[in-house]
């Protein structure tokens, strides 16, 4: 609840991006379509709870303005070996497929862990597009035909060599193959009246290859307080091979002109980090005694090396094209320190925190000519103190108030200013003079029975990053700017409704308003904006016990327009149905689901400033019908595999996959 998925899967909770995904505790070390895949895989019934923290504390990484979704397993409590499998199939127009599996062994003072999926799949999206600039309008209709194959593992061993010292390793990462064909025309009116056609066939193979290698130690004193050491070394890979054919046909269908180009890019990020947290500290002493206190430290070195290839077909043979080949560096050292306490009284609960984040980054793009661009040296401290108080008024009934503060970087590419082209209409560029954006969080709640719960929360970010589109001649340039500010007001209203033993309800509702300024005028023929308005998140979840062994559950869920930014996104809603089945004394679960049954999910925005009147629509395979089969094996009430974070999980969620 209170949390979107768009069209592109990207997450965001109380209308805003930049949420941190946390599986038991740990990062997937992953964002984009990797970390989608990935969470699709996950069978519900593994999932123990879902926190969604809102307003993190100073021990989690300052990055993301929208907080943290943090999903629990179910844990076991005994010795053994146990585990499961987990066979998925996915049908609309086009079919997905994934198997799953989950390893545990816990024997003596070992702990063995592994888990590991493999999928595949096709979808295809429909992507309309309009834009209107000086009397001319580029309308293209495209189709994103999506394929793709990927495993993704972890493995991992804990070592306990006595009550207080444990040594522990990971290894986990994934793969991805994409193949990506997109097919798209755009006719290009002037003053009404067709000019010209343009036919492309866009065929890209992009491919992903990640690890992560883990060693931590963890000493629990006799004392109570706690250390945990986190050492991290993280390689992606990315290749991606795009091969574009334009055809022009002029307002008779006759073709005047055709031309190709091609895009090939590598990509090599490299991550070191260390990171110590000392937790469970109890202060004896003072008019401080009986609080508990923790602090930590972090330090984290990233390395960003591309390399782009472009070239153009005019002739019969391509040609490197000089004005866009290009090689970018981009290097950045952050150092991280932290403390809070926590202070109980007879009905209060104070929480205090510091976290202090100083950043170094360098960039550099070359050409091949030897010229280069220069990412400003950057070297920049920044603190974020969090406050916490929690009242209990009486029994059932607590007040609760938080303060964050947040900071958003940029991911790597999008620092990188070389020029992506498209199709002959439309490039991507990157931005190396972006600046990271910073949300200030503020909220009050008061929570019955600690179920249901009201909440009015209130955020300002500043340096907002947001995807301009710079007019050059007739190609629409895409460039991600620090254009703007936003403001918003949420309220959201929770609670679970028991009607009877076999039906229960839950009900979400989050009304909010968005105030959101952009200075434009550095930004070619821009005007600056200044809008406002209300916008509103729904979700409704029934479940049924039909029998001991057979649930159903109906839910839905709608999101009314949103203006967060330069673009306004329209309404957007779903309702699905699910029934699952235990079967073979409880080892087993059968699922049937059918999702989005009135086919209603599909994604539009538009904006309109300066010379621009854009607006965008995508339609992607939402209504499919889902059957999914788990079964559980081994002792199920093993004890499982630690939870805790590694050290880079905010750097890895700045690495774009598309």
């Amino acid at each position: 609840p209170g949390v979107i998925v768009d069209g592109n899967d990207n997450i965001k909770m109380g209308g805003k991006n930049g949420v941190t995904i946390l599986l038991d505790g740990r990062n997937p070390q992953l964002s984009g379509d990797d970390l989608a895949q990935v969470l699709k895989s996950i069978d519900a019934s593994n999932i123990k709870q879902i926190e969604v923290i809102t307003n993190p504390g100073s021990q989690y990484d300052a990055a993301g303005n929208a907080g943290i979704i943090n999903i629990i397993l179910k844990k076991s409590l005994t010795k053994g070996v146990n585990g499961n499998i987990t066979a998925n199939h996915s049908q609309s127009t086009h079919s997905r497929q994934n198997i799953s599996t989950n390893l545990n062994a816990r024997q003596g003072k070992w702990n063995v862990f592994g888990n590991g999926g493999i999928n595949q799949g096709l979808q295809h999206t429909i992507a309309n597009s309009d834009r209107i600039t000086d009397n001319t309008t580029y309308t293209q209709s495209a189709i994103e035909k999506d394929g793709w194959q990927g495993y993704n593992f972890r493995v991992g061993a804990d070592y306990n060599l006595n009550k207080q010292h444990l040594f522990g390793v990971m290894i986990n990462g994934n793969y991805k193959n994409n193949n990506y064909p997109m097919p798209s025309y755009t006719l290009v009116q002037k003053t009404g009246s067709l000019d010209t056609t343009l036919s492309t066939q866009s065929d890209a193979v992009y491919i992903t290859n990640r690890r992560n290698y883990n060693a931590n130690y963890r000493y629990s004193s006799k004392k109570s307080f706690e250390v945990n050491v986190d050492a991290d070394y993280t390689r992606f890979l990315a290749s991606l091979d795009n091969t574009v054919s334009n055809q022009f046909a002029n307002s008779n269908q006759q073709v005047f002109a055709t031309y190709g180009n091609q895009n090939n890019v590598a990509a090599n990020i490299t991550i070191y980090s260390i990171k110590i947290d000392v937790s469970k500290i109890t202060i004896t002493k003072g008019w401080l005694k009986t609080a508990v206190a923790e602090a930590g430290l972090k330090l984290v070195t990233t390395t960003t090396n591309n390399n782009l290839e472009a070239l153009n077909k005019e002739t019969a043979t391509y040609k490197t094209d000089t004005s866009k080949t290009n090689h970018f560096l981009y290097k950045e050292h952050i150092n991280a320190a932290y403390g809070n306490i926590t202070k109980s009284f007879k009905k209060l609960t104070v929480q205090l925190g510091l976290r202090a984040e100083q950043s170094n980054v360098t960039g550099t793009s070359t050409d091949l000519y030897n010229q280069k661009i220069t990412k400003p040296d950057t070297t920049y401290i920044n603190f974020f103190p969090t406050v916490f108080l929690h009242y209990k008024l009486k029994q059932n009934h607590q007040l609760g108030f938080s303060f964050g503060r947040r900071i958003d970087r940029p991911s790597y590419q999008d620092q990188n200013p070389f020029i992506y082209q498209m199709d002959s209409y439309n490039s991507q560029q990157g931005n190396p003079y972006l600046l990271p954006q910073i949300t200030n969080n503020v909220e009050v709640s008061y929570t019955y029975k600690y179920a249901s719960q009201v909440k009015i929360s209130f955020s300002e970010t500043s340096n907002l990053t947001d995807q301009l589109v710079m007019i050059d001649g007739k190609n629409a340039v895409q460039i991600p700017m620090n254009a703007g500010n936003r403001k918003s007001l949420n309220i959201s209203v929770s609670t679970p409704i028991t009607i009877n033993k076999w039906f229960n309800t839950y009900v979400y509702a989050e009304p909010y308003y968005t105030h959101y300024t952009a200075n434009l005028s550095g930004f070619g023929n821009q005007n600056n904006l200044n809008e406002s308005g209300w916008g509103f998140n729904g979700y409704i979840s029934n479940n049924f016990k039909i029998t001991s062994s057979i649930n159903a559950e109906i839910s839905g869920w709608f999101n009314y327009q949103n203006k967060a930014t330069i673009y306004v996104s329209k309404p957007i809603g779903s309702i699905n149905i699910a029934a699952s089945k235990q079967l073979l004394q409880k080892k087993a679960t059968l699922k049937l689901a059918l999702n989005d049954v009135l086919n209603t999910q599909r994604w539009s925005q538009s904006a309109n400033f300066g010379n621009l009147n854009q607006s965008t629509y995508r339609k992607w395979e939402s209504r499919n019908i889902n059957i999914s089969f788990t079964y559980r094996f081994g002792n199920n009430f093993i004890k499982q595999s630690r939870e805790r974070a590694t050290g880079s999980e905010a750097e890895l969620g700045r690495i774009k996959t598309r």
